[in-house]
């Protein structure tokens, strides 16, 4: 049960991330003002370039999500830019969390 849980979970997580980073960040605002500006005829640029700023979100969504994914997995450690960007108390809960995860499968095992 609680794998498929982590299953179904991915999908929303993604979606979330995705319309954070397009419309509570710098880079999607920037997307989104160059798809307008190209669907209105103001630049020429071919649709593929106007529409960077969104495929470089989409790409950025998918690879955090899969990041997080193998971490709550159990699968990886902390990295080192969310070990530089956090505050030292949630990296050391995470490690804590982490350890204690292996423990509870060793049990199992």
């Amino acid at each position: 049960m609680k794998s498929l849980k982590f299953i179904i979970d991915l999908p929303f997580r993604f979606v979330f991330a995705l319309i954070g980073f397009t419309f509570f960040g710098f880079i999607g605002w920037a997307g989104i003002v160059l798809m307008t500006l190209r669907i209105i005829g103001v630049i020429h640029w071919p649709w593929w370039i106007a529409a960077l700023p969104l495929e470089y979100g989409v790409l950025y969504c998918l690879y955090m999500t899969i990041d997080g994914a193998l971490y709550r997995a159990g699968r990886k450690n902390i990295g080192g830019y969310a070990r530089s960007t956090a505050d030292p108390r949630h990296v050391a809960l995470a490690e804590v969390e982490q350890k204690l995860r292996k423990l509870s499968e060793g049990e199992r095992k």
